[in-house]
């Protein structure tokens, strides 16, 4: 397949790729990595990020080169199966390696998925199964220079942070998912904001706050459409790369379930075959709530959203364990 290269400054090197590819071929962390579906990768301009519940528990830096630098925050390299540590009279505990201090394969990646699954919010947590039960996800946790027409500071930021996040920068919008789509024969990237249902900003006695969070997206949204667009032939193009990796890696390795492929959709943005249109009119998607929530209160819920702004596009669902393909 012949990609068509973007600008340097929205991709990810190939000198990088080719470096990652190198260590999936032999055990290591990446190799770790790519062995798991229950995480997403994410493109960045000279990084990626790979995110479980909405936690970076890797950021792979481009050291240039060919150099791979990861990082991640010391507080998911806690050491799950010890469960009590001593204190001590002189002050130090025992076992003093409550941490880990050295990668020791996929242990301890299952230690650092499971610290991130203690920290991560109800919204976080809800929302991963539908990010890695999709073919169509192509970013998470996107942030973006705020339209400065956009900017207001008396209105509330509604994104539930997860424990022990810091304080929201309020130059930035973060939208949740983002997606391809094809309508009829015009490609979309498509972005989502996700809110739990528990979410106060969902209602109220007036306006729902959540609207003019959306309001503030769709100004953002068309002010950066141009560098989006070049930015998601980059991603595309680099999932594409990723993809291939994964493959490879699961051929050497048994691997009991199936590889799920990327939407044909994405591909053909790599090689230039189409060219995606942005839509800069965000969908809300709203889960977490059962039957009878369903039918009582998120059904006047949805319909003061709705009647506050009529062209908002909602999608539900209750129970996001079990969905695939919900994008």
């Amino acid at each position: 397949m012949t990609i068509q290269q973007t600008p340097s400054s929205h991709r990810v090197s190939g000198v990088f790729l080719d470096a990652l590819d190198e260590l999936a071929q032999k055990p290591s962390w990446w190799r770790d990595v790519l062995l798991r579906d229950d995480v997403f990768v994410a493109v960045r301009a000279s990084s990626l990020n790979i995110y479980y519940r909405g936690a970076s528990i890797f950021r792979i830096d481009d050291g240039g080169d060919g150099r791979v630098i990861p990082w991640t925050h010391t507080k998911y390299l806690i050491r799950q199966q010890q469960v009590l540590a001593q204190l001590h009279d002189d002050g130090h505990f025992e076992p003093s390696d409550i941490g880990w201090s050295q990668y020791a394969g996929p242990s301890t990646l299952s230690d650092m998925i499971r610290s991130a699954t203690d920290l991560a919010g109800a919204e976080k947590s809800g929302l991963h199964p539908l990010i890695v039960g999709s073919s169509k996800v192509i970013d998470v946790e996107l942030s973006l220079l705020r339209a400065s027409s956009s900017v207001d500071e008396s209105l509330p930021d509604t994104d539930v942070q997860s424990v022990g996040a810091t304080s929201i920068d309020r130059s930035q919008d973060r939208l949740d998912v983002v997606t391809v789509e094809n309508r009829g024969s015009k490609p979309f990237i498509v972005f989502h904001e996700a809110k739990h249902f528990s979410n106060p900003a969902l209602r109220a006695k007036g306006e729902p706050a959540v609207l003019a969070q959306i309001v503030r997206y769709q100004a953002t949204l068309r002010q950066h459409d141009a560098a989006l667009r070049q930015r998601y032939v980059a991603v595309c193009q680099a999932l594409v790369r990723l993809h291939t990796m994964r493959t490879a890696v699961r051929a050497a390795v048994p691997v009991t379930r199936p590889l799920q492929a990327p939407d044909p959709l994405i591909a053909a943005i790599a090689s230039g075959q189409v060219q995606a249109a942005i839509d800069p009119d965000p969908r809300l998607i709203v889960f977490g709530f059962d039957g009878d929530q369903r039918d009582g209160r998120w059904e006047r819920d949805a319909k003061r959203l709705r009647d506050y702004q009529p062209s908002l596009k909602i999608r539900a669902i209750g129970n996001t364990r079990s969905a695939r393909e919900f994008f």
